[in-house]
């Protein structure tokens, strides 16, 4: 195993197969569409999650065993079979990325222990070497980083055109988003005070410029 190169994918209006079925399939399904991706599912059967998906038109739900042609026009697939070998070597000629459930030998990438808090993600790998400590890991950081990083976030985000427009000295940027994210807007929203963490910024903005 060498997964030791991060990445983070926009899969929007990407073409996706998940084929087999397995405890994790329905939650890989799911992230695949709340990504944004084309999600084909092919398996006789569909646990009640899944089902519910392809019911809402979120997915295809195609009820049969997997054919090789299933992975045409394909982007990325996620397989979970009793032998995960030929759909590998078949993803292979196709170069379609791939990552087999459990099944180490037959991926291409590997999924992280992630934590997320709106649009800020934290994955963390250990290359397959101990999941155990990766999962402890998130959970720590479930802890210590909570909702106000992706309320920092989204105040940043909707800031970030009006302090390019207004400021034009990349050095002068630079020091302004520093000093917001070493301020006490992080502190103020940890404690619900919205009101006085926009005023915080909104002050640190108006000086800089």
């Amino acid at each position: 195993m060498n997964f030791r190169y991060p990445i983070f994918l926009d899969l929007s209006g990407k073409t996706c197969l998940v084929v087999g079925e397995g405890h994790e399939i329905a939650g890989k399904v799911r992230g695949l569409v709340d990504a944004g991706a084309i999600v084909r599912y092919v398996n006789p059967r569909a646990e009640a999650a899944i089902e519910a998906l392809a019911t809402a038109g979120l997915i295809s739900w195609e009820r049969r065993e997997f054919e090789e042609g299933d992975l045409d026009g394909c982007f990325l697939a996620i397989a979970d079979c009793k032998d995960n070998a030929e759909i590998f070597r078949l993803a292979e000629e196709r170069r379609v990325l791939i990552n087999a459930v459990d099944d180490p030998e037959h991926c291409r990438f590997s999924f992280g222990s992630v934590h997320r808090r709106g649009d800020l993600t934290i994955a963390i790998s250990t290359n397959g070497a101990a999941p155990a400590l990766a999962v402890r890991l998130r959970e720590r950081l479930e802890r210590e980083i909570g909702a106000e990083y992706g309320e920092l976030l989204r105040m940043l985000q909707d800031a970030r055109s009006e302090i390019g427009s207004r400021i034009a000295d990349f050095g002068a940027r630079r020091a302004l988003w520093y000093r917001i994210v070493d301020s006490d807007v992080l502190d103020k929203l940890r404690l619900e005070q919205r009101e006085a963490a926009e005023r915080a910024l909104r002050q640190m903005i108006e000086e800089a410029v």
